[in-house]
């Protein structure tokens, strides 16, 4: 798979190599999301703000410190997993959907200061002045989406085999306990708010990669990265692929940055036929793409592949 993304610079438009690294992006935020939801069972909705977070920390550095793009991404993760923790520790005391309501307040309390922002500080309703990201200026729009299709790709690659190493993990079996059993696990030795807030951190620290490289990809970060509609997309990717799996949040992801591109034409209609998209998914296929492909793999190849 990571052989076919490596050549396809070279045989595609750079329209599709732009939509491929908005792929890249959203599918590390959706894997990053299932592994706290999906996965660890914990319903939380803050997901966005720490990419923001990420996001906006590497740029305002950039800006106001000179510092390199490089560098600056190493303290947006740390910041990403420093809010990560912030919203843990209250989370892991409450239970369904008071978990919503805490991390949604917490997603809409960073979204109110950043748009209400008048020092210039975020740059308020408009977002953070231009910056240079990774690529310097200097490169053609040819040659900087051809570097920044290649640094997508490499984020993508290491978040997913992050991802991975922990699923296949005691960490990850623990993780998949507290989402399906957190009684049971607790009785079997488990550490139910250690391994909550252990399961926080790596999503948010995950997610701050997709968010750090997101502002240098673009030179910017804008509030509108915490609209609800974004948040919807993220949501479905994980549902049509395959909520709680692990290949879920990247096929969903495949197919709903294409349809998302797609709906664009539709304007004030798309988030309409999101939630229809989910509604659909969710009644006609309720694991998701993931396992009914994975069926097929295994009936021929005798091997899980997908999930």
């Amino acid at each position: 798979m990571s052989v076919i993304f490596g050549i396809l610079p070279f045989i595609i438009p750079e329209y599709l190599l732009s939509t491929l690294i908005l792929f890249f992006v959203w599918a590390v935020v959706a894997q990053s999301w299932n592994l706290v939801w999906g996965i660890a069972g914990l319903w939380s909705l803050g997901q966005m703000a720490i990419f923001a977070m990420a996001g906006y920390c590497t740029g305002w550095l950039i800006i106001h410190f000179n510092l390199s793009p490089f560098i600056s991404v190493f303290f947006g993760i740390l910041i990403s997993v420093f809010a990560s923790l912030i919203i843990a520790l209250p989370s892991i005391r409450l239970q369904g959907v008071y978990v919503l309501l805490m991390t949604i307040s917490f997603h809409e309390i960073f979204r109110i200061l950043l748009t209400s922002d008048t020092t210039g500080f975020t740059g308020g309703v408009f977002g953070l002045p231009m910056f240079e990201g990774f690529v310097s200026d200097s490169f053609s729009f040819s040659e900087k989406i051809f570097i920044q299709y290649y640094i997508g790709l490499a984020m993508f690659v290491f978040a997913t085999l992050i991802i991975w190493l922990v699923l296949n993990s005691r960490l990850g079996l623990a993780f998949k306990a507290i989402g399906l059993e957190p009684i049971y696990a607790s009785s079997r030795g488990i550490s139910v708010y250690g391994t909550q807030i252990k399961a926080f951190l790596i999503g948010g620290g995950i997610a701050g990669i997709a968010g750090a490289y997101w502002a240098q990809y673009f030179g910017t970060m804008q509030p509108a990265v915490l609209s609800y509609d974004t948040m919807v997309l993220v949501f479905a990717m994980m549902v049509v692929g395959g909520w709680g799996t692990f290949s879920g949040p990247i096929i969903g992801a495949l197919i709903m940055v294409f349809v998302s591109e797609f709906l664009h034409a539709t304007h004030q209609y798309r988030l309409m036929i999101l939630g229809i998209l989910i509604i659909s998914a969710s009644v006609l296929l309720p694991g998701g793409l993931a396992p009914l492909i994975n069926k097929y793999i295994n009936k021929y190849f005798k091997k899980d592949i997908f999930v």
